[in-house]
């Protein structure tokens, strides 16, 4: 009854505000209305990390729900200690990340936590790095809580009677989750990123007429061409947009404030343009030409085979099939499995146009790579989704320990070139098949 009754004083408040409060919530950036101060949301790196400097080291994060979340996390914890004997770390040399969907859960994580040694008292970067917190967190379920989300009273009111949607709830449940002050419940806007961390590309598509199918990043060059600062918005509303995934998202809708009329723009999941962001490494390395002579990007890529019904079932359709037909996320993949075979054959491509740098390795981390059929079977099982079982993060658990190792010949090519030994390999594109017992397989990459 309580419920109820605020249910009532909401609607009656709104109704005072009269038509105008329909277009309440439907967007949080607000004006540039002072100097731009540089963030860390940019494609132009101004600082080199890590103990190796003068090598531009790029870090690609593909989509794929928790699934790519954790995966994502979980290379990237082991980057960390693959080369400990050599005091190498890879991830301390990542310079700039560019993500996608699920992928954007861990990147926008990393760049807003701290190492555990780090005893700066900022308030801000209270969430750690380390494996215990990451892992835990990225195997959230994000859909559940998503759902209960929806039975708050102000959350109803304001789905009802203003441009308040489902992608708004799920961005305050990153919020909540991942990307707020802990005990202070602040959300983390782009300008509260550590600035001892990479810079950080999140990619989504433009769904807005005459710009549709267009990249859109937040990033503080994409934010001045709609004159609005990237340092006040909210980063889990950004890794949100990222993916929002059509059917169970609605779009991310941000003002445009260079119009004098009233003008939005509306994102959604950035995998519908490019589900590995290379298209956003191909303009990171544009960007930054002239700086660098080596180059290093690190694709994790969380795709999966097999998508489609089983040929043993007589009705293709599941639970949630009665409702809606969920054969169109089977259709966006099979286009996606096109789109990225063609992405990386074209940032190769456009490398070598360009003569591409002295020293360039391009090391492609993908689920195939894998040689244990078993296992392989059980990671393409795992669904796209906002959450993911305990078994399913076992099994990738298990996979990164045999993925990210020290015979792995292309980390062994990234260590030569992070260190100044002389490489001059020839095959920029680089990937790795887990040996399998006495059958030692490698395909050191040239181009497909």
């Amino acid at each position: 009854m309580k419920i109820l009754k605020l249910i009532i004083i909401y609607s009656f408040v709104f109704c005072l505000n009269g038509c105008g409060a329909f277009s309440q919530f439907s967007h949080t950036n607000i004006k540039i209305n002072q100097p731009i101060v540089k963030s860390k949301a940019s494609f132009i790196v101004n600082e080199d990390r890590g103990s190796h400097q003068k090598t531009l080291v790029i870090l690609s994060l593909s989509g794929g729900g928790s699934r790519a979340a954790y995966f994502s996390a979980s290379i990237m914890l082991a980057l960390e200690n693959v080369f400990k004997q050599d005091k190498l770390n890879i991830l301390e040399e990542v310079d700039i990340i560019s993500s996608v969907s699920g992928g954007s859960l861990a990147a926008a994580f990393y760049v807003t936590s701290k190492d555990l040694e780090d005893k700066s008292k900022e308030r801000r970067f209270n969430q750690a790095w380390d494996r215990e917190t990451v892992t835990n967190l990225m195997s959230l379920n994000f859909r559940r809580k998503w759902l209960l989300s929806w039975f708050w009273p102000t959350n109803i009111v304001k789905f009802w009677f203003t441009a308040f949607d489902r992608s708004d709830m799920m961005a305050q449940t990153l919020a909540d989750n991942l990307f707020d002050m802990k005990f202070y419940g602040f959300d983390l806007k782009f300008k509260d990123i550590n600035h001892s961390r990479p810079n950080i590309v999140l990619n989504s598509t433009n769904g807005t007429i005459g710009d549709f199918s267009s990249i859109f990043t937040f990033t503080q060059e994409q934010f001045e061409k709609i004159n609005s600062d990237i340092n006040e918005y909210k980063v889990s509303r950004a890794v949100m947009a990222t993916a929002s995934f059509p059917g169970a998202f609605n779009y991310m809708t941000l003002k445009d404030f260079h119009s004098v009329d009233d003008k939005y723009v509306h994102v959604f999941d950035g995998g519908n343009s490019d589900n590995l962001g290379l298209k956003s490494v191909e303009k990171i390395i544009d960007k930054n030409k002239g700086k660098y002579k080596k180059i290093i990007v690190i694709l994790v890529d969380s795709y999966t085979e097999g998508a489609g019904v089983s040929s043993s079932e007589y009705d293709g359709r599941k639970t949630l099939d009665y409702a809606v037909d969920l054969n169109f996320i089977d259709s966006s993949d099979s286009l996606l499995s096109i789109n990225r075979e063609n992405t990386i054959d074209n940032l190769s491509e456009k490398l070598e146009e360009r003569g591409g740098p002295k020293e360039f390795v391009f090391y492609h981390v993908q689920f195939s790579d894998i040689s244990n059929i078993q296992l392989k079977n059980k990671l393409n099982s795992i669904k796209t989704d906002f959450r993911i079982k305990e078994e399913d993060t076992e099994s990738i658990d298990q996979a990164v320990s045999e993925i990210i190792v020290k015979d792995n010949l292309c980390l062994i090519k990234i260590k030569e070139v992070l260190l100044k030994k002389t490489t001059n390999h020839k095959d920029w594109l680089c990937t790795w098949e887990v040996p399998a017992p006495h059958n030692i397989l490698l395909k050191a990459a040239g181009k497909k």
